[in-house]
């Protein structure tokens, strides 16, 4: 297969960004969007806009179980009710841990498992001026690592698998590129 038969290929493909909270899901799958031209989706958006309010309120309000019921919903009708042939869609920490929505995406799509140390992660989410939910109870390094390696046995199901490491976001979109082209080559 050349290179713009590949090209062509992987801007007809849904491609969705997993992983835990801070590996950079949304930032990349934004660079990606935009390098493909293609559409881009952010899960936790698309469910602040069902909401009418922040996640961090639905939280408060309604709790996880209930979130993670709705989200569920809006995560598949999203994919389902989109005609584009190609897009791409970050998905929050807890929305691939859902059997539902992993079948879905892998039959119609191909899944990117950012991987990050709980080191990267602690550090970002220190630094970050945005307020996760799990933050509140999951508020140490300890107690959020052992959430990590709970998520850990879903994750491994991605199609790919790409480790974060301290580099530029161009970097990063193009390494997740490259083994996006090397899965579609094999597959």
């Amino acid at each position: 297969m050349n290179e713009i038969n590949l090209n062509k290929e992987l801007k007809a493909k849904k491609l969705f960004l997993v992983g835990f909270m801070a590996t950079g899901k949304t930032t990349i799958a934004k660079k990606i969007g935009l390098k493909l031209n293609i559409p881009f989706f952010d899960s936790d958006k698309e469910l602040e806009l069902f909401f009418n309010i922040s996640i961090n309120d639905f939280f408060k309000a309604h709790g996880e179980d209930k979130f993670r019921e709705i989200e569920e919903k809006v995560i598949l009708d999203k994919i389902k009710n989109n005609n584009m042939n190609g897009f791409v869609m970050s998905l929050g920490g807890g929305a691939y841990l859902n059997k539902n929505v992993r079948k879905l995406i892998d039959s119609v799509g191909i899944s990117i498992w950012l991987d990050g140390n709980i080191d990267i992660i602690y550090n970002r989410i220190k630094k970050s001026k945005t307020v996760r939910p799990l933050t509140q109870k999951f508020n140490t390094k300890e107690k959020l690592k052992k959430l990590l390696n709970e998520r850990v046995f879903y994750y491994k199901k991605a199609s790919i698998k790409v480790n974060i490491i301290k580099t530029s976001k161009e970097k990063m979109t193009e390494i997740i590129l490259k083994k996006i082209k090397n899965h579609i080559k094999i597959t």
